[in-house]
């Protein structure tokens, strides 16, 4: 909905129950009593609703309306527009969608139905949450300048260490790197150049500086493509495996559309199927490029 219309609605809904229902703070809108009263019953009516529709109307995304909100870590973000472009909005063009970049952690937005979908690369574990996996995270790339002496040398946490780790953290979940970690581990010492949730500023950084970054992602690869002062090696397997196992300490890693369980319309499960069939497709691509 359009903000003139939830305000329109809401005057509606004010004039039927004689009730302000949400009172303006400087903090945001705070619910009244009356609000409380009302939202249990409010739920009723709309998972009622939910099941007449699953079970009575008939599908048809041409015909279909609604907004979607989408949160994806930044590397995700135009593989996810694409999708939304070429494999949605041309059957259900009346569709809207508002894709952001994730920058904190969903659970409870997801829970509430704040959001519609979130696209990573962890599994998250929550009340009402449920993920599908899109894509496998297997092979892992080293991104340093392109004329960077680490594309000259054999790739060893010892070589590694000598140079400072950027790390493109979307809402610092890890309270330091993984390269970092392992060369801890095998008493070496690698100083963290930084943090960003910002895959255009991380690139800029790397462009300036001898800093190097760990990416599982095959979109950022694919980005690197198109730059030309950035470029990227593969992470020997032994290696690899070891980041693989640290990362699983936190989330099982792969690359997932995430939802919660308020949602159970037929436009809302029609949407969720091309949004995986997509993001599938197009890492497919990534990878095989």
């Amino acid at each position: 909905m359009t903000a003139s219309g939830v305000s329109r609605t809401l005057k509606i809904l004010r004039d039927i129950f004689k009730d302000s229902l949400f009172i303006r703070r400087c903090s945001g809108f705070v619910a009244t009593e009356k609000t409380h009263q009302l939202i249990p019953m409010a739920k009723s009516l709309v998972e009622q609703y939910q099941k007449i529709e699953m079970q009575h109307s008939v599908f048809t995304p041409a015909e279909s309306g609604g907004q979607f909100v989408i949160h994806a870590y930044d590397e995700f973000v135009y593989a996810v527009q694409k999708v939304v472009r070429d494999d949605i909005q041309k059957e259900a063009p009346n569709l809207r969608f508002d894709v952001r970049v994730l920058t904190h952690d969903c659970s409870t937005e997801l829970a509430n139905g704040d959001m519609d979908f979130v696209v990573v690369y962890e599994g998250f574990n929550g009340k009402n949450l449920n993920y599908e996996m899109f894509s496998e995270t297997d092979s892992l790339y080293i991104l340093a300048q392109r004329d960077h002496p680490i594309f000259h040398q054999a790739i060893t946490l010892e070589n590694l260490s000598r140079y400072t780790c950027l790390e493109i953290d979307n809402y610092d979940d890890l309270a330091c790197p993984l390269l970092v970690n392992l060369c801890r581990e095998q008493d070496l010492c690698m100083e963290v150049e930084g943090y960003t949730d910002s895959l255009a500023s991380a690139m800029r950084l790397l462009s300036e500086t001898d800093a190097i970054t760990l990416s599982c992602n095959q979109f950022t690869r694919q980005f690197v493509d198109m730059l030309p002062g950035i470029d990227y090696i593969k992470l020997p397997e032994e290696l690899a495996q070891k980041c693989r196992i640290r990362r699983r300490e936190n989330r099982e890693i792969g690359n997932y559309v995430l939802f919660g369980d308020t949602n159970h319309s037929a436009a809302f499960n029609w949407v969720k199927s091309k949004l995986i069939c997509g993001l599938e497709r197009e890492w497919r691509i990534a990878s095989e490029a």
